[in-house]
């Protein structure tokens, strides 16, 4: 027979357990209880209790680091109050049990906690070691600044540990630093020997200054081992800083050899194949860009999911709509002036300030800002003193990308037969049935959008402005006149050969004297070369 009275009593007091389980205040963990009460005991260590609420907010239980990270802010804020019994709260409205961040309903007359200067320091260097183990890369790169900023108060048995788990070289690297740069102030010549190996292994300009200061020390000079040991350290570290400058350097002139490339890639095919010398190819680059600038807005507009993709969008945009304006302009302009060079060089001159005056009224006179897509973001370090940037990267792999397929074109398709026999000789060509007119505006259509899409590259790594073309018109002449107009191969060659003599010069000697070089240089080799260094083979 059921025993309907034992049922509802079963029932009524699962309830009841419910209800309080429900709505008790959960217990502390004794690690808690243990921290607080150490660090608001009357004449305590605060430094020691401070260490025990990192070793809390460094652990692998999640809940203990966010309540050790929000003791340590309570701190630093002073809102921390701790009573006669060495009881804490934290101020607020409620009031929090310290131990529980529960509401609490003890009333204290007591004044909060005021950290000193001192201690404030050591709070900051707290909650960065904290940070280290964030799940965040800028936050975990933030801390150990900061940690580098303050190392003489780190702890070197967390840092150690972060530095084990940390998946970023950077911050890893950081962190070493900082951890060697500490060792140095020790007094076992032991610790300060292996600091000095440890500080030469992450070569650096601040690890070589924390080693020039540490060896200008009468600690270090009273000591020849350890003065030996931080001369060769410093030695060593000038050794790979050199390499990383020479690296630097090439990688520098690699990437603006890549833009000279793109830039002088089409004026090479128009100067080469018509001997029109236009001095709008400026404009078609700066319209290139102009154009990625309208694809970036339309994207972020209407396409966010995809924003990251927009500079592939933005090249066959750019080079459709910049090869339209090349041979809009061959039509009604160039066509009428071939074999008057000063003319066209007059009416192309006409044609540069008209756009420029364009694309003002449009968008302003002001440069233009772009959003770095996340893959083109940022960088990574080859080596010390070597940063190599992501958008440079993208820059040179675009500039080989175009330059091939460019040749391919030229080299082995029918539009580039005609225009080979356009270039070589245009009257024997017509005489074939080859339509030297319609040939001329599609090859300078080609070199327009060429230049478009050199504008989409610079919006990557350079200032966009309705006059940025103009500076790239003389340098990409320089180009085309030192390889030979209408050869893609010298082309190729005279960039990378600019490219890298003008880096090389240009930090030493600035960026006036890297041009007047390679004008000079240019000069001696067209004295020998009038037809460049690859002039093309013609028939008389």
């Amino acid at each position: 027979m059921i025993n309907f009275r034992q049922i509802f009593l079963a029932i009524a007091c699962l309830a009841l357990v419910w209800v309080t389980s429900a709505n008790a205040v959960p217990a502390a963990a004794p690690g808690r209880t243990a921290a607080l009460t150490s660090f608001c005991a009357s004449h305590s260590d605060k430094a020691a209790a401070l260490e025990q609420l990192v070793e809390l907010g460094v652990s692998a239980d999640v809940q203990e680091r966010a309540w050790a990270r929000r003791i340590v802010d309570a701190i630093r804020n002073g809102a921390l109050v701790c009573s006669a019994d060495a009881q804490a709260t934290i101020q607020g409205s409620p009031a929090l049990d310290a131990a529980s961040l529960q509401p609490s309903t003890r009333t204290t007359a007591d004044a909060p906690y005021v950290p000193s200067i001192v201690m404030m320091r050591k709070l900051a260097v707290a909650s960065a070691e904290m940070d280290l183990f964030s799940p965040q890369q800028d936050t975990r790169a933030a801390a150990a600044r900061q940690v580098d900023k303050f190392f003489a108060l780190l702890d070197p048995v967390i840092i150690t540990r972060a530095i084990r788990q940390q998946r970023d070289p950077d911050t890893a690297t950081v962190l070493t630093l900082a951890l060697a740069k500490r060792g140095l102030n020790s007094s076992v010549k032991a610790d300060r020997l292996a600091a000095i190996k440890a500080v030469a292994r992450v070569p650096s300009e601040t690890a070589r200054t924390a080693l020039a200061n540490f060896a200008a020390q009468d600690s270090a000079r009273s000591d020849p081992d350890v003065l030996a040991a931080a001369q060769g350290a410093i030695r060593s570290i000038d050794t790979w800083l050199s390499i990383g400058k020479a690296l630097s350097i090439l990688f520098s002139g690699l990437s603006y050899a890549g833009v000279l490339l793109l830039t002088a890639l089409g004026l090479s095919i128009v100067f080469g194949l018509m001997g029109v010398i236009n001095l709008a190819h400026g404009e078609f680059i700066m319209i290139g860009a102009y154009a990625t600038y309208l694809v970036e807005r339309f994207m972020q507009a209407h396409l966010p999911g995809l924003f990251d993709a927009y500079i592939f969008v933005a090249i066959p945009v750019a080079f459709v709509i910049c090869g339209a304006c090349g041979m809009v302009l061959e039509f009604f302009v160039i066509r009428f002036l071939y074999r008057r060079p000063l003319e066209t060089l007059l009416a192309t001159w006409a044609v540069s300030i008209a756009l420029i005056k364009l694309i003002q009224v449009l968008f302003g006179s002001q440069n233009v800002e772009f959003i770095t897509p996340g893959f083109l973001d940022g960088g990574m370090q080859v080596a010390p003193g070597f940063f190599v940037t992501y958008n440079r990267v993208f820059a040179i792999v675009l500039a080989l990308l175009i330059f091939g397929a460019t040749f391919a074109v030229v080299r082995l398709t029918k539009l580039g037969l005609l225009m080979r026999a356009t270039t070589q000789l245009r009257d024997m060509a017509r005489c074939l049935g080859v339509p030297a007119e319609r040939v001329d505006r599609v090859a300078f259509g080609l070199g327009a959008g060429l230049a478009g899409l050199a504008g989409v590259v610079l919006t990557q790594i350079a200032s966009v402005n309705p006059s940025m073309g103009t500076g790239f018109v003389v340098d990409s002449f320089m180009v085309v006149v030192l390889g030979g107009a209408g050869s893609l191969t010298g082309t190729l060659v005279s960039s990378l050969a600019l490219g890298e003599i003008n880096q090389f010069i240009e930090p030493f000697y600035g960026a006036v004297a890297a041009k007047v070089v390679v004008l000079l240089l240019i000069v001696l080799i067209i004295q020998k070369r009038p037809q460049g260094l690859f002039a093309l083979k013609t028939r008389a």
